[in-house]
């Protein structure tokens, strides 16, 4: 199938170097709508909303602001949040810039980590994404509802 100039410019700011150093494709070879339906179907099978998942990240990047760059315990979960300085656009490519935030997150009773940013709440709240498969800010669907607790 030949893509549109449009879908070429959008897969390209997925790659690495384009928005951002390692990009968001990691070693996927699926195009970008194949990741997001296969990542919605799981979704859907499990019941969550990416609300439900983008709220509750949402909810511990707010509360990891409050000691940033310290770890906060919170019930179960560790969590740290680092700031650095600038801006980044989504590699979807509306208007607006997110703060470079990247979240460590502890769930201490499955001794499990994730890590995203404050742009990865963004594409799965807005988009679907969940990054590609061997992306550094790849977050599972399957993992991440029981990581979350919100099974």
């Amino acid at each position: 199938m030949k893509r549109l100039p449009q879908e070429k410019k959008l897969h390209k700011n997925f790659l690495p170097g384009e928005i951002s150093r390692h990009g968001f494709l990691g070693n996927d070879p699926r195009h970008i709508h194949d990741i997001i339906r296969d990542d919605l179907q799981i979704l859907e099978q499990e019941g969550i909303t990416l609300e439900q998942i983008a709220d509750r990240l949402q909810y511990f990047t707010d509360r990891g602001k409050e000691a940033l760059g310290n770890k906060l315990a919170l019930d179960t979960y560790s969590v740290r949040v680092d700031w650095a300085r600038g801006m980044i656009p989504c590699p979807f490519g509306e208007p607006g810039l997110h703060h470079k935030i990247t979240v460590y997150l502890t769930n201490t009773k499955l001794n499990a980590c994730i890590t995203f940013s404050q742009l990865s709440i963004h594409m799965i709240r807005e988009h679907g994404f969940f990054a590609g498969r061997g992306s550094v800010y790849r977050l599972d669907p399957v993992d991440l509802v029981g990581f979350l607790g919100l099974e």
